[in-house]
């Protein structure tokens, strides 16, 4: 028997499609030959997802309290009667006219991060402030809500500047009195942001729109002491014999003083010398009263405290501008002293408590 040749071939079956053109069949094939692969994995990139996030309440994009100057004061000290800013940057995704309020609360911390803005009982206008900017239909209402008188506000320094459709930039504008309260920090600022030092004066920043949707900022600052004698009305007048006593003098002095930390407040003086010299009235024969001082005799060296003592203090006065005293003096001429016009500089001392 003969060997057989035996040929393998690969066959392919095509698909074709007659056209008939000009009477002649024309076969079309229906799919590209290709040869056969592995295809393990295909990846596509031709589409993509698409989600808006829709902020909703106003975004504070940043803030600073600075100086007059525009210096940040944030973290340290301002001084009273001098003038301060908040400067805030503000987006709303919805658009501008959809913020209602930016409301600035800033109050004394008494020592505790627990306290909060409040201008309630004795918590008077030298320790909270309140500041308003109100967006009515696009015009701005710039409001001082707290206190009366003891900051200075004038809704013409502030300012509002477009940044576009969406972002304004706000500054308002006050002037802390002699009285706000001194706020001397915990000895070591601490520059990050939040109510993380106590003794200062803490805030915050609210931006609410029309549907009460709100972001907030918080920081703090300090202020430092401020005492002051603004006045001593009236110099005391008497007139006695040798061997009067218990002589009042006329008119009381009228102390006036201006102190943001807690004080005392205390009056002393020589011995009375008579004009032309050598001869005086010693001040133990002089006695005052006024303040919490009951009368009471100079001993010669100490002097008499009209507020607190040289260890205690008046508290500080959180809802005046300023404080006022009347003091009165009496004077025992002893015998033997000579005829003639006798007097002494009264010294007032006032010392806030550090």
């Amino acid at each position: 028997m003969g060997k057989r040749k035996i040929l393998i071939t690969t066959v392919v079956t095509l698909l074709f499609l007659s056209i008939l053109t000009n009477g002649m069949i024309i076969m079309v094939p229906l799919v590209k030959i290709t040869e056969a692969a592995d295809i393990t994995s295909w990846m596509d990139t031709n589409t993509t997802i698409n989600v808006t996030v829709e902020t909703l309440e106003p975004i504070i994009n940043w803030y600073d309290f600075q100086n007059s100057t525009s210096v940040s004061k944030l973290n340290t000290w301002i001084d009273v009667e001098e003038q301060y800013k908040f400067v805030i940057n503000i987006t709303s995704d919805q658009g501008w006219a959809d913020v209602d309020y930016i409301n600035i609360t800033t109050w004394y911390d008494n020592g505790s991060e627990s306290t909060t803005y409040n201008n309630s009982g004795n918590l008077g206008g030298n320790l909270n402030l309140y500041l308003q900017y109100e967006n009515e239909t696009g015009n701005a209402n710039w409001t001082m809500l707290w206190p009366d008188d003891e900051v200075i506000f004038n809704p013409v320094d502030c300012i509002e500047t477009v940044v576009d459709a969406y972002t304004h930039n706000l500054t308002f504008v006050f002037t802390p009195r002699n009285q706000t309260r001194y706020a001397p920090g915990d000895g070591a600022w601490d520059t990050n942001a939040g109510h993380n030092d106590t003794k200062s004066w803490n805030f915050n920043i609210t931006a609410e729109d029309s549907s009460g949707y709100k972001s907030y900022e918080i920081d703090e600052y300090g202020l430092y002491m401020y005492s002051r004698i603004t006045q001593v009305a009236d110099n005391p007048l008497g007139s006695g014999a040798p061997g009067d006593n218990n002589i009042q003098l006329s008119p009381n002095a009228t102390v006036t003083t201006q102190c943001n930390a807690n004080y005392s407040l205390s009056t002393n003086f020589p011995n009375l010398t008579r004009a032309g010299g050598g001869y005086w009235i010693l001040n133990t024969s002089l006695s005052a009263a006024g303040g919490n001082l009951s009368r009471n005799n100079f001993d010669g060296s100490n002097p008499l405290y009209i507020w607190g003592t040289n260890t205690t203090y008046r508290p500080h006065l959180n809802d005046t501008y300023t404080d006022t005293v009347d003091v009165t003096y009496w004077v025992n001429i002893t015998i033997g002293t000579l005829p003639g016009n006798y007097s002494s500089t009264i010294t007032y001392s006032l010392n806030g408590q550090v």
